[in-house]
């Protein structure tokens, strides 16, 4: 029998370390004390079981990415000690239920008389472990262009018992069980109720819109208003990309962008009325493509008239962060806001160029008024000088096929100045003004 070498016996290791703790958080996986914890049933000893998880963690992690993800879940077992600790618990067992999961247990031995496992004591700590945890993760935002993003962390508890008649074991996997059960139901609950509150905002037209000016550096004068949309005050779902990622993952996506535009008339040209300096201001209303048949709507229609609007006032921002999968299916949509511009006179921006799905040829081939230029790229774009060779790039090729380039995120003035001394003619930032909320 060949004798296993000392590299080998080192991967053995290695691999079974790794399948033993959690790589995130660095504390044992469950399986690690599962036979400790079926001795303790098979004497009939009495045990507290406490499951923590993260109900909402799959949006948390699309928000954030993964990295900041998983500091926050490593925040969250720090927090869980800290917890136990304050309540006087000294001796427990804290384990993830998988390498890299969002589920946590926490196991804690009957120790007479200063832990006696029973409904008080579990109602207490389950309560006292929410309260802290809520309290420390009650928002968790990665930078000011992000959502601020709540976890929705659950704390379930249960008393586990031995009895003469059921093997530990059997036991201590059922009750696991349950548990994982409960909270698969809860998060169904969690997830009609959110279903339920996108269709109220969008029956109630509960979306407000601020405006961003974007001005002509040139003649230094106000040249349109791009319109954001916020969720109304107060209401649970205030940032947009948390609003449309749910009304995305419903089917509600064109009836909620729908509610963001005819709103965005709405507010815009009221505030305006009267007001002929401000009347010929350009809107740029950003759309998702399965959305723009709401363009050919009889409301939507009905709306240009009554403010005396021309079409060609209104610039559709092409957004590709909630276009199809389906590479096909993008080429359709591509046709269609060809074919619904030049219908209905309208003129078309494409956004996020440099950071998004768009190549130059696709760009090219679509043929907008204008161009966005991302405000990642453009950020102190006056100190590095490749981000200015990009910018030359984007610039000429927006000159070649007679696009007008917008440069988004202009926010101090050493940007401002090289964007002149390039030629760029539209710029949109804080630089100019935040966005702005018009009352009608």
């Amino acid at each position: 029998m060949k004798t296993k070498s000392n590299i080998d016996l080192q991967l053995e290791y290695l691999k079974l370390k790794s399948a033993s703790y959690d790589h995130v958080t660095g504390i044992p996986v469950t399986n690690i004390f599962y036979k400790d914890l079926v001795k303790l049933l098979d004497r009939k000893n009495r045990v507290a079981c406490f499951l923590i998880t993260m109900v909402n963690g799959g949006e948390i992690e699309k928000g954030l990415s993964f990295e900041l993800y998983d500091k926050l879940l490593a925040e969250i077992s720090k927090e869980i000690v800290e917890a136990l600790k304050a309540l006087g618990i000294r001796e427990y067992m804290l384990a993830s239920s998988a390498p890299g999961g969002e589920t946590f247990f926490a196991f804690v031995v009957e120790d007479p008389p200063e832990i006696v496992i029973n409904t008080d004591f579990i109602e207490n700590t389950k309560t006292a472990l929410n309260d802290r945890l809520t309290a420390k993760f009650s928002g968790f935002i990665k930078s000011e262009n992000l959502p601020i993003l709540v976890p929705y962390i659950l704390v379930l508890g249960k008393k586990l018992e031995g009895t003469a008649t059921i093997r530990g074991e059997r036991q201590l996997s059922r009750e696991l069980d349950s548990l994982r059960v409960e909270v698969a139901r809860i998060s169904e609950t969690a997830e009609y109720d959110k279903r339920i509150l996108i269709k109220r905002m969008i029956d109630s037209r509960a979306v407000q819109i601020v405006f961003q000016p974007i001005v002509n550096a040139k003649e230094k004068t106000v040249f349109g208003y791009e319109a954001l949309a916020r969720g109304v005050d107060g209401q649970e779902f205030h940032d947009p990309e948390t609003f449309l990622s749910l009304a995305q993952k419903y089917d509600m996506l064109k009836e909620i962008e729908s509610v963001c535009v005819m709103n965005a008339l709405d507010t815009l040209f009221k505030a305006l009325k009267g007001n002929k300096k401000m009347i010929n201001k350009k809107l740029f209303i950003n759309l998702s493509p399965p959305s723009f048949p709401v363009l050919l709507s009889d409301e939507f229609t009905q709306a240009l008239k009554e403010y005396g609007l021309s079409p060609n006032q209104i610039v559709i921002e092409l957004t590709e962060k909630f276009s199809s999968t389906v590479p096909h299916e993008n080429e359709v949509y591509f046709d269609i806001i060809k074919r619904i511009s030049k219908q209905g006179g309208f003129e078309i921006a494409v956004d996020d160029v440099g950071t998004g799905y768009s190549t130059l040829e696709r760009i090219a081939a679509l043929n907008p008024q204008y161009i966005k230029y991302d405000r990642v790229l453009f950020k102190n774009v006056y100190r590095d000088p490749l981000k200015q060779e990009l910018l030359k790039t984007i610039l000429d090729f927006s000159r070649k096929i007679n696009s007008h380039l917008i440069v988004e995120g202009v926010d101090n003035n050493q940007d401002y100045d090289f964007a002149i001394k390039l030629g760029v003619q539209y710029m949109q930032g804080f630089l100019f003004g935040r966005p702005l909320r018009f009352t009608r």
